[in-house]
């Protein structure tokens, strides 16, 4: 399908797809449809922001878009930093779709080991309120409206209604 199973044409109906997923996409009423290959810098992470938020103008993205964009910048932080150790020689993979009305899916998948999100400590936790860092899982979660973590940890998918 090429989509992760999050998109799917009108007339198609998976109960097993709509269980897994909060909701589906149809593929016909798209007003984004994202797809890059990023270097692992910080650099690629501003541009792919950047280039999202502005493909998806005129959709009701703009009434959310500062959680999106916030959710999506640890996502991709997460994936540069911590799964691919910003290792010049690895590629972070985003794809986004957006239906104007009903919401956005985007998915971030890096090229390192995976790990096991539920062994990320609570950032809320008494010995790590004053670090610096270990917040971005917590945000997803907080400013997303669905967030699910497959191949091993390797990928993150956000889900946000528009309603």
């Amino acid at each position: 399908m090429g989509h992760g199973g999050f998109v799917r044409d009108a007339h198609q109906h998976d109960s097993a797809e709509s269980e897994r997923f909060p909701f589906l996409i149809d593929r016909h009423a798209l007003a984004v449809r994202f797809r890059r290959t990023l270097k692992s810098n910080t650099n690629s992470i501003n541009r792919a922001v950047g280039d999202i938020v502005r493909s998806a103008k005129g959709t009701a993205l703009q009434k959310h878009r500062a959680e999106i964009e916030i959710a999506l910048r640890e996502a991709l932080a997460n994936a540069v930093l911590h799964g691919n150790q910003s290792d010049a020689a690895k590629k972070v993979l985003v794809r986004a779709y957006c239906d104007p009305e009903q919401g956005i899916i985007i998915a971030v998948r890096d090229e390192g080991p995976g790990f096991d999100p539920a062994k990320v400590p609570d950032p809320r936790n008494e010995d790590r309120l004053e670090l610096s860092h270990g917040r971005g899982i917590f945000l997803m979660r907080e400013l997303m409206d669905h967030v699910e973590h497959r191949k091993g940890g390797r990928e993150v998918v956000l889900f946000k209604r528009f309603r």
